[in-house]
């Protein structure tokens, strides 16, 4: 818990919009993830699949699509937000040292030069640490999406071809 309220002292107040913005996206990041992995082992209950199941089948589609389709719109909105306050607290950090750097004496100056230019680093890298791996995240959710169609589709071929006199 210190070394967050350090962070935060580190990368000025942008850092709990950061903080907060993380917590929110990594936790619908993984319920996304463990949605997708539950409908598979749903699909993988259904075996072997019977011609009435095709219904079934058909309404698991949608609500796996539309659940991603939903999903995929609030990640892909926070995860731009991240490096966008990581650019906020850029400015903070810059407007910070600028301040610094007019009308104070050469010993200030400089310790407020590196304070600002702390601020900023600290900052960016923080969006970027939060959106970058995000990212990956919906990736593979988009990736265990794909696989599931692929499985749907196989459970709905075997049905389909069962059922042909």
């Amino acid at each position: 818990m210190r070394a967050l309220f350090e962070l935060v002292g580190k990368g000025g107040p942008v850092m709990i919009a950061i903080l907060t913005l993380s917590v929110v996206l990594y936790s619908r990041c993984f319920r996304l993830l463990l949605s997708l992995w539950r409908s598979r082992h749903r699909l993988d209950g259904m075996l072997p699949a019977r011609e009435g199941q095709l219904p079934v089948l058909r309404r698991a589609r949608g609500e796996m699509e539309e659940t991603f389709r939903q999903q995929r719109v609030v990640l892909g909105s926070m995860i731009a937000a991240a490096p966008l306050l990581g650019l906020l607290g850029t400015v903070s950090g810059m407007v910070t040292t600028f301040e610094s750097l007019a009308g104070h004496s050469a010993e200030k100056t400089m310790e407020g030069l590196a304070r600002g230019i702390s601020e900023v680093l600290v900052a960016t890298e923080s969006g970027l640490v939060v959106a970058i791996p995000a990212l990956l995240v919906v990736h593979l959710a988009h990736r265990s999406l794909r696989k599931n169609m692929q499985r749907l589709n196989e459970i709905e071929r075997s049905v389909w071809l069962d059922a042909q006199p």
